[in-house]
């Protein structure tokens, strides 16, 4: 009971910041009978409003349905959230004999969006709880994305999964975690990077469950039915998630172009030789006491999934900085993730004002257009400083934590060691 009361405490702090600064005008006017400030962006009310606008009618939008009378962009999980989402909406309207108007609209979904949100956060912490040491719960509890990008788009739902499979894994729960990992897949695809090591490892060390995890893993991912009932769905999802650009991603320093036609192989060949590298090698005895040989690979694999990606965008660094906080040990490493972290936090503070940015800098001939994309862009600048510092960190800890061989027993863990 008292773990639970931390955890509700902490949960409703950081909910209350993001939920404050995102809070649209019309809604500081209600609370606060005033226009306090301009919120910071968010990247599903902005999604919402382009929706709204194109589908033509408020109304009938809210009463419609995601893929089957519109078109979406999502994947089907995030789909039926927007269903449930877009439906309370339109009964709270309906209960309050209220007039839809767009502003109002907005605000009552940002409120449901954000009760998710707390729901979300709720989870994360209580099952974090359960898998991590004190120390390393104090340093995922500071990182300033968790500030910014909790009531942002649907990373939040992503980080809250990947911690129930870690947890699963541990408990040896392999159709529960198939089952996880294929809502992972149905939240966002990049999370299939991990089925070639967890089918790997589960067969190598339970055959018999084989069957019970794959078996999980299949019963979400026949919801990507829904995308194909609509091929502009389809179309659109398939630009959000596999672009031929090269958005925030690493690979945008060595090209310095933003869509050269080999981004994206180059992007999945990166990505799969350091999948196949973290399945092969072995996590040395004093580093998986915790988390367990599986559930380090696991989250090496995912942050590297999204390092080496085609696309980086700036709240899956919740997903990345969380996966290098749990596996790292030392101290000095820690701060320089947290430090990457902050820079991550920024982007979306600045990426807006991206002209203002360059006039400031003007004396570089950086060009006065808005194209925060460019490498020229003082706000890419910050993007690629993130990007350079997670890698090292990350290959620094991949290093220290993977070996071909490992001795069983177990050993003092080292202060110094990471």
């Amino acid at each position: 009971m008292k773990t639970l009361y931390k955890v509700l405490l902490i949960s409703l702090m950081i909910w209350i910041v993001n939920f404050v600064i995102h809070m649209p005008l019309i809604l500081q006017k209600i609370i606060f009978c005033n226009e306090l400030f301009h919120p910071i962006y968010t990247d599903f009310l902005a999604y919402l409003k382009s929706s709204i606008t194109s589908f033509g009618s408020a109304e009938k939008y809210l009463m419609s349905n995601p893929y089957f009378d519109y078109p979406f962009a999502y994947p089907p999980l995030i789909g039926f959230l927007w269903l449930v989402l877009t439906r309370l909406t339109y009964f709270c309207f309906l209960i309050a004999h209220i007039y839809l108007s767009l502003e109002l609209i907005y605000s009552v979904f940002y409120i449901m969006y954000s009760l998710f949100s707390f729901i979300f956060l709720l989870i994360y912490f209580y099952f974090v709880d359960k898998i991590v040491d004190t120390k390393s719960k104090i340093f995922l509890f500071v990182m300033p994305s968790l500030l910014i990008y909790v009531i942002y788009g649907w990373a939040m739902l992503w980080l809250v999964l990947l911690i129930l499979l870690m947890y699963f894994l541990r408990k040896k729960y392999y159709f529960l975690s198939g089952l996880v990992l294929g809502l992972m897949i149905a939240t966002n695809p990049y999370s299939a990077v991990l089925t070639p090591l967890l089918i790997y490892s589960i067969y190598y060390e339970k055959r018999d469950q084989i069957r019970r995890f794959i078996g999980g893993v299949f019963i979400p991912l026949l919801s990507y039915m829904s995308l194909f009932l609509s091929d502009k769905s389809l179309t659109l999802f398939l630009d959000r998630y596999f672009p031929a650009s090269c958005l925030n991603c690493s690979f945008l320093i060595l090209t310095s172009k933003i869509s050269p036609d080999y981004i994206m192989s180059l992007s999945y060949i990166v990505t799969m030789i350091f999948v196949f590298l973290i399945l092969g090698l072995n996590v040395k005895s004093s580093y998986c006491r915790e988390l367990g040989d599986l559930g380090t690979k696991v989250l090496l694999v995912i942050a590297s999934s999204i390092l080496f990606g085609i696309s980086y965008l700036p709240q899956y660094g919740l997903i990345v900085a969380s996966s290098l906080l749990l596996v790292v040990r030392r101290l000095r490493v820690k701060i320089f993730i947290l430090l990457s972290d902050v820079l991550n936090a920024s982007i979306i503070l600045l990426w807006f004002h991206d002209l203002y940015l360059r006039r400031i800098f003007s004396f570089l001939n950086l060009g006065l257009a808005f194209n925060p994309w460019s490498l020229d862009s003082p706000v890419q600048w910050m993007v690629q400083i993130r990007n350079i510092i997670q890698i090292i960190v990350f290959l620094a800890i991949a290093s220290e934590t993977l070996c071909l061989y490992s001795k069983k027993s177990y050993k003092p863990i080292s202060a110094e060691k990471v």
